[in-house]
């Protein structure tokens, strides 16, 4: 394994701020997310990936409903719960991960909610094809390009309002709240004995959990292209997707990578530098992610393509509520609130948003992340 090899106190006190002490330790920095001990592997991260794996099945599952047919809330359900064999994939099918259970507690019902109405739509739909409008749940096709979608009553589109719901109450919560906590990767978590029968520490396996709900390859992203088609969801998507404004790529997976390494080297003022700029650094990937979708909603509204609109929309929804569940958010509740629901619509109704709430809640966005202001309309 190629490594980089940085006293980074020396050499990097002043991007990094490490406490001076009498004897630093040395950080050697691997080029990509790799870390062996007697030349074996120490990173693990499976559960992350099963959980990424099943969220891409119910979504596709929910997606089949598009075309007017039923899906099933038991199958749903199950799918969410991973119980009763519910997946096509045989690897996720004797998994025994699951979302639900990880899954921020106050969003376990929204998201439960979130199946049942898709599967009682759905069922309706199959017996009458309800063009959706205001107050009306249905189908509605995106411009004309003959594909529809089944949104509420409200607009939302369940597809959409599921997965982004996951990404933030799932995925992001769990990378910010609870693998990077001190519950996780604070300095009394065990960090020199192995886990039994594995070979890294409680403290490595944590981080190394929280690198695996982000998404990305282990030698990102310098792959070519830096995303395969597999890997270009969720997080990652979004994060390569913002990078040629933001230059983030390459500065977020350093922060993984050198936060690893410092947890190997226990240096753990050096872990929480990378800590606090993985979690600045994903909020700020987020945010822009609102604004491009804020954007690309008000061009839809301004053409009067009301399918895309709620496909945007329903999108752009899902990315500000995940902003909630960063300790570091720039956002207050408040504002996260009432740019869900005032802004994108009274109470929440897409089917009400104005070119001015769109306005309203990017310049919200830009006043809390000034990096926004000289790009947001062009995101």
């Amino acid at each position: 394994m190629k490594f980089k090899k940085l006293l980074f106190v020396s050499l990097l006190a002043p991007f990094f701020a490490c406490e001076s002490t009498n004897e630093e330790p040395s950080v050697l920095i691997p080029n990509t997310y790799n870390f062996e001990r007697n030349g074996s592997s120490t990173v693990s991260y499976q559960g992350q990936t099963d959980r990424l794996n099943m969220t891409t099945e119910i979504k596709n599952y929910i997606s089949s409903a598009n075309d007017g047919s039923e899906i099933s809330l038991t199958k749903l359900l199950n799918m969410y719960s991973n119980t009763n064999s519910p997946f096509e994939s045989s690897e996720l099918n004797a998994s025994s991960k699951k979302l639900e259970d990880k899954t921020n507690p106050a969003e376990v019902n929204f998201i439960k909610s979130v199946l049942s109405e898709a599967a009682s739509t759905s069922a309706k739909m199959a017996q009458n094809r309800t063009t959706a409008s205001d107050g009306v749940a249905g189908l509605i096709e995106r411009g004309n390009s003959g594909n529809f979608i089944l949104v509420n009553e409200k607009g939302w589109e369940f597809k959409e309002i599921f997965e982004k719901g996951v990404m933030g109450a799932v995925f992001y919560d769990q990378i910010m709240n609870v693998y990077l906590s001190e519950s996780k990767i604070g300095n009394d978590i065990e960090n020199t004995l192995l886990e039994e029968g594995k070979n890294y520490t409680a403290m490595e396996h944590h981080w190394d959990e929280a690198f695996g709900y982000w998404g990305v390859p282990r030698d990102f992203p310098s792959g070519d292209p830096v995303l395969q088609d597999s890997e270009n969801i969720f997080w990652a998507k979004y994060t390569n997707g913002r990078d040629a404004a933001l230059n983030v790529n390459e500065p977020l997976m350093q922060a993984y990578i050198t936060g690893r390494a410092a947890i190997v080297a226990k240096d753990y003022a050096l872990r929480d530098t990378q800590k606090q700029r993985i979690i600045e650094l994903h909020e700020l990937v987020t945010a822009a992610t609102t604004v491009h979708y804020i954007n690309r909603t008000m061009n839809s509204l301004s053409t009067g393509d009301i399918g895309n609109m709620l496909h945007l929309l329903s999108e752009t929804y899902g990315f500000v509520k995940a902003i909630q569940y960063s300790p570091m958010k720039k956002l207050t509740n408040q504002e996260i609130n009432d740019i869900l629901t005032k802004d994108f619509g009274e109470g929440g109704n897409f089917w009400k948003v104005t070119m001015d709430g769109l306005n309203r809640a990017k310049e919200r966005l830009s006043n809390a992340y000034p990096e926004l202001n000289p790009i947001k309309d062009v995101l």
